[in-house]
């Protein structure tokens, strides 16, 4: 008999045995390649998080500033509002030149009032004049 039954055995227990470390081998490269997979998908999902807060966080901050920006574009309005109110009730340039006119109609200054002894005086050479005319 060229192979014995012992010889056998033996043949399949190292051939069991190679298999078994190959087949232990391929399972601990799996379980190496699932820890880095496992890994970088860990890494994607907190670079997904932090990205997802820092968006919200930038939308709330716009959201505030959308509303400030509301709030004032309503003040300016509500300004401009009051400015027109004010402006129907100031003066137009022809009420001012028509004050103007006055003022300098009395104004001592510029008008040249007449005395009561010049305008007795006045009176005086008028009644002259005219006494005059008759003689």
């Amino acid at each position: 008999m060229p192979f014995s039954s012992e010889d056998t055995n033996v043949a399949l227990v190292n051939e069991l045995a190679r298999r078994l470390n190959d087949n232990t081998r391929r399972i601990r490269m799996l379980e190496e390649k699932i820890r880095s997979i496992d890994s970088r998908v860990n890494g994607h999902d907190q670079r997904i998080m932090d990205t997802t807060k820092q968006m919200n966080a930038n939308t709330l901050s716009a959201s505030n500033e959308m509303a400030e920006i509301k709030d004032r574009l309503a003040n300016i309005a509500l300004d401009i509002q009051n400015i027109k109110v004010e402006m129907r009730k100031a003066a137009t340039v022809t009420d001012m030149r028509e004050i103007q006119d006055y003022i300098e109609l009395i104004n001592p200054i510029t008008t040249k009032f007449a005395t009561k002894g010049e305008v007795a005086e006045i009176v005086r050479e008028e009644l002259r004049k005219q006494l005059r005319k008759r003689v």
